[in-house]
Parts: C-alpha cells; sequence; structure tokens
C-alpha cells in the first residue's frame, strides 16, 4: 500500500471491450483484485475476484499503483456529491454496532466489506476486501453532533474525511440529505470527541459507534434497529436483502 498516484488502468467487465489505458495486458484472474488473503473471521468463501462482477454494472474499475484493483460507483448510481456511508441510505443500530442500510441493491458488498478512501483527482474509490464488518468507519460525538470518517485500507494514509450532522438527524432515513456543510469540520472536531468501541479485526479495526442508549436519550427518538445480523460465512446475501442484513444464500451473487 502506498500513496496516491494518477497513473490508473480502467476496467469495465460484462461488456465485450475491455478499456486497459496503460501499457501491458489485464489478466482476469482474482490477484488482480487487491491483496489476497487465505482467512478471515468472517470470509465471503469467494475469492476477492468475486467483486468484479457483482459491482461492475453500477461501476468502474481501476488499477492504482502500489494500491491495486479499486472499483469507483457511476454518478448515475449514486447521484452528485456521492459520499459513502451517507449518501442513499440511513443508519441503524445492530448486535455488532452500527450499520449502513444502505437503499442501493448492491450496498452489501462496499459498505460492509473493504475500505473506502478519498482522492483528489478521482474522488471516492473503494478497495475491495473479504472481511466483513457493520461499517468501517470511525465516529465522534458530543455537543449535539455526530460525525464518522471511513477507514482507509490498511496501510495508507488518506487525511481527514469526516462527515457531520446534527444528532437530532441521526436516526433519520436519508442522512445524506442532513449534512453539514465541510467549511464546519474543524470546528465540529473541536466540539466532539472519538466515541465508540474499537473491534480488532484482521487488518485494522472498526468501531462500534456511540451508545444507541445515549443516542436515544440525546435526541429523544426511537433508534432504528437492524434485523439480528450474524457475520456472512459463505455467500453474498439474497438480492432482496437490506445491505445491513447479510446471510447466507445459495447461488450466484445478486443481479439486476
Amino acid at each position: 500500500m502506498g500513496s496516491w498516484h494518477p497513473r490508473v488502468r480502467w476496467l469495465r467487465t460484462g461488456t465485450p471491450v475491455l478499456a486497459i489505458l496503460a501499457a501491458g495486458g489485464c489478466a482476469m484472474g482474482p490477484d488482480e483484485f487487491g491483496p489476497q488473503v487465505t482467512s478471515s473471521s468472517t470470509p465471503l468463501d469467494h475469492p476477492i475476484s468475486q467483486f468484479r462482477d457483482v459491482l461492475a454494472p453500477y461501476g468502474t474499475w481501476m488499477d492504482l499503483p502500489h494500491i491495486g484493483w479499486v472499483w469507483q460507483p457511476d454518478p448515475e448510481e449514486v447521484g452528485a456529491g456521492f459520499v459513502p456511508y451517507s449518501s442513499n441510505g440511513r443508519w441503524v443500530s445492530s448486535d455488532w454496532g452500527w450499520t449502513f442500510e444502505s437503499d442501493s441493491e448492491w450496498g452489501w458488498a462496499p459498505f460492509h466489506y473493504g475500505r473506502w478512501f478519498n482522492t483528489p483527482s478521482e474522488g471516492w474509490l473503494w478497495w475491495p476486501d473479504n472481511e466483513w464488518a457493520p461499517a468501517w468507519v470511525d465516529w465522534r460525538w458530543g455537543n449535539g453532533f455526530v460525525g464518522w470518517q471511513p477507514l482507509a485500507p490498511p496501510g495508507m494514509n488518506t487525511g481527514l474525511s469526516w462527515t457531520f450532522m446534527s444528532a437530532d438527524n441521526f436516526v433519520q432515513p436519508d442522512v445524506g440529505s442532513h449534512l453539514l456543510p465541510e467549511s464546519r469540520v474543524q470546528e465540529l472536531m473541536r466540539q466532539t470527541q472519538p466515541v465508540g468501541e474499537h473491534v480488532v479485526a484482521r487488518e485494522g479495526y472498526w468501531n462500534r459507534g456511540p451508545e444507541p442508549e445515549e443516542v436515544a436519550r440525546v435526541t429523544g427518538q426511537e433508534v432504528p434497529l437492524s434485523q439480528p445480523m450474524t457475520p456472512p460465512t459463505a455467500h453474498p446475501p439474497r438480492a432482496s436483502a437490506k445491505s445491513s442484513e447479510p446471510r447466507p444464500a445459495q447461488g450466484s451473487s445478486p443481479r439486476r
């Protein structure tokens, strides 16, 4: 893992033509899609390359020097100003911590596996990995505000990418419509404190986030709960499943 570099190879699957904008061929084996792992506490039981075909209809894969293959959703899928764990979904409390319930049928993958990071030239990109978490984010809380930041891929320093909102709006649907301006981030960093229990993962950690009882007390609102969830150990969830309800399913990956 290394610093951001602008030279990329582009790849779309499911089409007759592969656009390769750099020298050299493009092998389609699993090693092409980020670092491979041999075991995990919650593996998908598929090579990481499975994400290639699942996500290709909804975005573009890029091969970044020193980083590997990453994926970016198409603007028509996520809308302008897309921010992971904010756009097109809501936060709900689960047995494992706060989890992002995405409105997108493909949300089960990039909001529970892998990591998101922000780049100056390309915007938000998703790095694939096969370890599950309710959400790969860090949290801040205090003085009536809540904030979260996607955790970068292991070994990558991407700077601060915090998102903040009023705690009163935290449990509302479509959290992306309630975000506070980016110009207030530094002010809100001073007004909030780190919060949440860190859960050790294979590489790094995830954060359970603020206690649901505290959220209910501060907001005076009922906290939305996910269905009882068990981290998947075999297959991705069925196409009809919400992203916050990963469970084993038979057959191939979700389709439109």
